[in-house]
């Protein structure tokens, strides 16, 4: 069935930008606090609470997770390039390229983000689209 894969297609999507935001957080916290500023400490934390929120909506496979995953994820995915990929433009900024001196973990870290929260918004998008078979869709009622 379609809807089952684009489903597991989610989930997969959802366990990638948890394990890439896990990485993102242990690269910060072994870095320190005193690495970035006051501003993008506490933005950096405000934006864990929807990570948190999409993270276990997919995982638990709620009605809502593939809404959420696509209006959440790619204003996320935006957030951390240009905190972390842009040269230095404001309070809000990280280039990775800066940190030092185990810089090749950070961007590890800050590219397993970025890509697990693109994935979940392109996969929330795909499973939003995709053809829902069941007894409430409009597809089901004209067969019966």
């Amino acid at each position: 069935m379609q809807d089952d894969q684009a489903d597991r297609r989610l989930c997969q999507a959802g366990v990638a930008f948890a394990v890439g935001s896990a990485v993102h957080v242990a690269d910060h916290l072994r870095r320190g606090q005193g690495s970035i500023t006051d501003v993008l400490y506490v933005l950096g934390n405000v934006a864990l609470v929807p990570q948190v929120v999409v993270i276990t909506l997919i995982l638990t496979r709620h009605r809502l997770a593939p809404m959420a995953a696509a209006v959440v994820g790619v204003p996320l995915a935006v957030g951390f390039a240009a905190a972390h990929w842009l040269p230095h433009w404001s309070a809000l900024s990280d280039p990775v390229w800066k940190i030092h001196p185990d810089t090749w973990f950070s961007y590890l870290a800050s590219t397993s983000e970025i890509v697990g929260a693109l994935a979940i918004a392109v996969t929330g998008v795909a499973v939003l689209r995709s053809p829902r078979v069941g007894p409430a869709s409009p597809a089901a009622a004209r067969h019966a």
